[in-house]
């Protein structure tokens, strides 16, 4: 309720500034001219003193420096408070995002000084002095000798400061003053030093940074393109959703490993971890394959979690259940998606819980639907148990058919004797063993909650509706069932364990799904989409089931997953042009693939070498360092959920006459 009432003040707060913005904005539109301002009011502005020190710079030797005047440039927090007629003090935060106390003893100062509002940007002199602090220990203040106005904020500031004070936030249209908080300020550097990192160690194995087109043309990659109108009529070029193909014909021409901070486009539902523009490190390497990209892969994602966030990676021991850190150099463990989706419902699954299903379908005379024939268990153990033992209540989300894309898997909850020995009777299914016996197989208990789920053998939901249960259940329940680390530390934070792997055999291609029918996925079994895209090549063991049973072809394709979120995700690519049409013509029934591909297919057909990448999704990867479940916490100006930049108020209606020269028509 408390999160709802915030919600309102800010969308309240937001409508409020947004009239007066619009009240000013008219204002001066409709004056018949602007005045120059005044020149010595003007001048101090630029003419300013330059600072000598930083609020951390300071931090670290304050002892030392007392009685030192220094320069400091940045912004008052808050509103100064009045002690005195003579004596004011502040709050002032530099361009660090790092705060002090300033005070004032001059009367003529102090004059100017209580005038202040938030978010005044100056440029403060004066002596380091030590002060106490509330607990009594010692710390530092500036006693201005000076200070300089270098810009005033605006009328609203003071509501805008209220209203941070109470949720917290600002409204998205001032998002510039969220960014000069230390919270924003930190993750933003940090993304950058993710940057460096990673152009570091990529720059060590002499791959190449190259740029590549962002004007691409339109071509069935998955999700829906942006499309750039030309003056041509009817041309247009397309923002790429991947520099994919560039980056296959960089390795055709010579060069032997690649990479860019890519900029991507995507036309899609947007949610918390999705943005229309986002960022990748993106990579290629010629003459190479995959086990050769998951050893870059690995350096460079090692070395940004020890040199970004001083810690380490770990990987399950499969025996103990146990984590275990990984060895600088060792390589991430590799699970394989039919064992992904039996254990955890799911192709990215978060090993940090314990949570595995067991198959039960031996207890059953026959499955619900017989296209889905695998039933199998969950077993939250202790879930309605608190560490006393006293009795809680389960988690509505948990059956919330809303959470479910389908159908939601059957939840029961095993409160009492009656419960443990009666829920089988409430499942559509007949046993063919005693429920007793199917308890002692589940080592079902009082106090534990049980679902039961189904899925094909070959499964292309994902997740399952069991998978998605797990992620409830471990989103409700984060402490529990959580692997301990084999080195016997209890107290490190769930949040800066990060468990690393690779997952690797994925189906080359999926059927179609072409309907629905009571919560089950009716496939067409005939036509086939690419599972990663189609560019991706086959294993080679699986290489003549190509042309007799294309859907049992597995991938050379692999997704690196850390705590349940695929951070990225690259294959060995088809090189031959004649397979690569096969593939377009004969498999995915691409009628027009020269058309939208020939341009690949001449690149390949020129001595293209085996070459295989990656992308790595740095927003995503960014967000997962910072410990946010958001990616706009690490991307400066992003788009909101509708799609739109609420500081520029971008995408905007553009003029009749310019669409003309587009040959558009708006109807």
């Amino acid at each position: 309720m408390l999160k709802f009432t915030k919600r309102c003040q800010v969308l309240a707060l937001t409508a409020s500034f947004r009239c007066k913005s619009r009240a000013f904005l008219f204002h001066i539109n409709n004056k018949r001219c602007i005045n120059l301002p005044s020149k010595t009011e003007t001048i101090d502005k630029f003419d300013f003193t330059h600072f000598t020190h930083t609020v951390g710079s300071i931090n670290s030797k304050y002892s030392e420096m007392i009685g030192h005047s220094v320069t400091l440039n940045g912004w008052i927090e808050g509103f100064p408070k009045k002690m005195s007629k003579k004596i004011i003090f502040a709050t002032f935060r530099d361009f660090n995002g790092d705060f002090t106390q300033v005070i004032t003893r001059s009367e003529d100062l102090s004059k100017v000084f209580r005038s202040l509002k938030p978010e005044d940007n100056l440029s403060i002199t004066g002596k380091i002095c030590l002060r106490k602090t509330g607990d009594g220990s010692q710390s530092w203040e500036i006693d201005v000798e000076n200070f300089q106005i270098l810009n005033r904020s605006s009328a609203v500031t003071p509501q805008l400061e209220k209203l941070k004070q109470e949720t917290g936030q600002y409204p998205p249209e001032y998002r510039y003053l969220q960014l000069r908080t230390p919270y924003y300020q930190q993750s933003i550097k940090m993304r950058a030093q993710a940057a460096r990192v990673a152009r570091q160690v990529l720059d060590d194995k002499e791959f190449t940074e190259i740029e590549t087109p962002l004007l691409f043309k339109s071509t069935p990659e998955g999700a829906k393109e942006f499309l750039v109108p030309t003056r041509k009529k009817g041309m247009f070029y397309a923002l790429p959703q991947s520099p994919q193909q560039y980056k296959q014909m960089l390795m055709a021409s010579g060069f032997k490993g690649y990479y860019q901070l890519a900029k991507c486009f995507r036309d899609e539902d947007l949610r918390a971890d999705r943005q229309p523009e986002f960022t990748q490190i993106d990579m290629e390497m010629s003459f190479a394959k995959a086990q050769d990209v998951q050893n870059v892969v690995q350096d460079v994602v090692t070395q940004i979690w020890r040199k970004v966030r001083n810690l380490p990676l770990y990987k399950v021991n499969w025996e103990t259940g146990q984590l275990v850190e990984l060895k600088e150099g060792e390589e991430f463990p590799k699970l394989d998606y039919i064992t992904a989706l039996a254990k955890f419902g799911i192709d990215k699954p978060d090993l940090r819980s314990s949570l595995e299903f067991l198959n039960i379908s031996d207890s059953f005379k026959s499955p619900k639907n017989d296209a889905f024939e695998v039933t199998e268990a969950c077993v939250l153990k202790g879930a309605l148990l608190d560490e006393s033992g006293k009795k809680l209540k389960m988690n509505k989300k948990l059956a919330d058919p809303k959470e479910y894309k389908s159908r939601r898997p059957y939840i029961f909850k095993i409160e009492n004797e009656e419960h443990l020995n009666n829920w089988t009777s409430k499942l559509p299914l007949e046993l063919q063993i005693d429920s007793s016996e199917l308890n002692s197989k589940l080592s079902l208990e009082i106090g534990d909650i049980i679902a039961i789920g189904d899925r094909s053998k070959m499964s292309y939901e994902n997740p399952t509706p069991l998978g998605r249960f797990r992620q409830l259940a471990i989103d409700i329940y984060p402490n529990k069932w959580k692997r301990h680390i084999s080195n016997g530390s209890t107290d490190q934070k769930l949040d800066d364990i990060f468990v690393a792997s690779w997952l690797v055999d994925f189906p080359l291609f999926s059927p179609i799904e072409k309907d629905a029918q009571d919560g089950y996925p009716i496939y067409d079994f005939n036509s086939f989409e690419s599972t990663h895209h189609p560019f991706t090549m086959a294993q080679l063991e699986d290489y003549e089931l190509l042309s007799s049973n294309p859907l049992n072809v597995k991938g050379d394709h692999y997704d690196l997953v850390i705590n349940g979120t695929e951070v990225g995700g690259g294959s060995r690519r088809v090189h031959d042009a004649q397979l690569q049409a096969y593939i377009f013509s004969e498999i995915l029934k691409i009628s027009n693939y020269k058309e939208l591909f020939g341009h690949l297919l001449h690149v390949l057909d020129n001595g293209c070498p085996p070459h295989a990448g990656l992308a790595i999704g740095f927003d995503r990867m960014c967000s997962m360092l910072l410990g946010s479940s958001n990616i706009r916490d690490v991307v400066a100006f992003p788009k909101n959920q509708a799609g739109s930049d609420p500081v520029v108020e971008s995408p905007s209606e553009v003029p009749e006459k310019t669409l003309q020269l587009y040959g558009i028509k708006v109807t």
